[in-house]
C-alpha cells in the first residue's frame, strides 16, 4: 500500500466531493431525460407533462418517433423542479447527518472534567497536528469502537465507546483518536455523507417506483373495468415509464453504492497512516486494532450509513473470521466498507 502526504489527500478528498456532487445530479439528470424520452417515443408526452408541446407544435404525438423538439422543452420544463427537490432533499440530509448519528449511537459529549485522560489525549494531538478541537462524546458500550463524524469545525465530533477507554493503554488510545483526528483533518467526514446521501436519494427512488409500479400493476383491472379499457393504453405507457425509472435508480444506486465503498475503504488505508504518524507509534494502532477487532461492539445499532463510520466494522469481522482466501476473499472486500483488518495490521508493523 502507497502512502501519500496528509495534504495531498485532503486535496484528493475534495476533489473527489466535487467530482461526487456533480457527477450523483447528472445521472438524476439523465433519468430523467431518458424517462421523457421513452414518454415522448410513446406518444403520450404531451398529455403527461405539463407544458410538454410548446404552442404551435403538433398535439399529436405519432408511436415510435422521437420529437426532439418537444423533448427538450419537456425535460427543460421539468429540470427546475427536479434540481429543487433533488437541492431541498440532499441540504436536509447533509444538515441533519450529526443529529441523525447521535441519536442512532445515543451519544453523549464529554466535558474536560468528566474524564481528563481522554480529553488531554485529544487536545494534546489536536496541537500537535495543528487540528481544531473537536467535540467529544461518549457511547456507552462495554466493545471497543471509536469514529469521526461532522460536516464543518462546528459540528466535528470524535466518538469512543467506554470499552475502548477502559480496555486500552494511554498510547493505543491515543493511537486510535490520531485515526479519526485524519478523518477530519482529510475531511473524510464529509466526503462520505456526500456519499451516504446521494446513496440515499437513489435508494428512495427506486422503492417509490416499485411501490407505484406495484400499485399501478394491481391497479389496471379495476382502472380498466370501469372505464371498459378506454385508458388502458395510459396506464401501460405510465407503467412502462415506472419500469425506466426504476431501472436507472437501480443503476444509480449500484453505482453510488460501490462507489461509497471503495472511497470509504481507502479513506481507512490513509487514516491509519495519518493516526500513527500523529501519535508517532504505528505499533500502537496496530495493538488497538487487534484488541478492537476481537470485541467492536456497538450492536444496537442497527444503521449500516453509521457503522461503516467505525474505525472497525461490526459485522465485517464475522467475514475476517470465517478466514476467507483467495478470489472469495478479494470479492469480498469489494462489498465490505473497510479494508481487511489483519492487512491494515501487517501494513502498520511494517512501518
Amino acid at each position: 500500500m502507497k502512502y501519500v502526504g496528509l495534504q495531498t489527500q485532503i486535496w484528493r478528498n475534495n476533489r473527489n466531493s466535487i467530482l461526487l456532487l456533480c457527477l450523483f445530479p447528472l445521472i438524476i439528470l439523465v433519468m430523467v431525460f431518458a424517462v421523457i424520452l421513452c414518454l415522448d417515443f410513446f406518444g403520450v408526452l404531451c398529455s403527461i407533462v405539463e407544458g410538454g408541446c410548446p404552442e404551435g407544435h403538433a398535439t399529436y404525438m405519432k408511436y415510435g418517433i422521437l420529437h426532439w423538439p418537444e423533448v427538450r422543452h419537456s425535460f427543460w420544463e421539468v429540470l427546475p423542479y427536479t434540481l429543487q427537490i433533488v437541492g431541498v432533499w440532499f441540504i436536509i440530509a447533509y444538515c441533519a447527518n450529526t443529529a441523525i448519528i447521535r441519536h442512532a449511537t445515543h451519544a453523549k459529549p464529554l466535558e474536560r472534567k468528566d474524564n481528563l485522560r481522554v480529553y488531554n489525549i485529544v487536545e494534546n494531538l489536536c496541537i500537535a497536528g495543528g487540528i481544531e478541537m473537536p467535540q467529544i462524546n461518549i457511547v456507552e458500550d462495554d466493545g471497543l469502537n471509536a469514529f469521526a463524524s461532522g460536516i464543518d469545525i462546528p459540528s466535528f465530533t470524535i466518538t469512543l465507546t467506554t470499552g475502548l477507554i477502559d480496555k486500552l493503554n494511554d498510547a493505543e488510545l491515543a493511537a486510535v483518536v490520531g485515526h479519526e483526528l485524519t478523518h477530519i483533518k482529510n475531511r473524510d467526514t464529509r466526503l462520505m455523507v456526500v456519499c451516504i446521501v446521494f446513496v440515499g436519494i437513489f435508494s428512495t427512488i427506486q422503492m417509490v417506483s416499485m411501490q407505484l409500479l406495484s400499485a399501478m400493476l394491481r391497479g389496471p383491472r379495476n382502472h380498466s373495468r370501469n372505464r371498459r379499457g378506454g385508458g388502458s393504453g395510459g396506464v401501460i405507457i405510465i407503467i412502462f415509464a415506472l419500469i425506466l425509472v426504476l431501472i436507472w435508480s437501480t443503476i444509480g444506486y449500484i453505482f453510488s453504492w460501490l462507489t461509497r465503498l471503495a472511497i470509504s475503504r481507502s479513506r481507512e488505508y490513509v487514516a491509519d497512516a495519518g493516526g500513527a504518524e500523529l501519535c508517532g507509534d504505528p505499533w500502537a494502532l496496530a495493538s488497538a486494532l487487534q484488541k478492537i477487532s476481537d470485541y467492536p461492539g456497538l450492536d444496537t445499532v442497527r444503521r449500516s450509513d453509521v457503522a461503516q463510520l467505525y474505525i472497525i466494522h461490526p459485522d465485517e469481522e464475522f467475514d475476517n473470521d470465517m478466514k476467507l482466501k483467495g478470489l472469495i476473499a478479494k470479492a469480498n472486500i469489494m462489498f465490505c466498507t473497510h479494508p481487511d483488518t489483519p492487512e491494515r495490521i501487517r501494513l502498520l508493523k511494517q512501518f
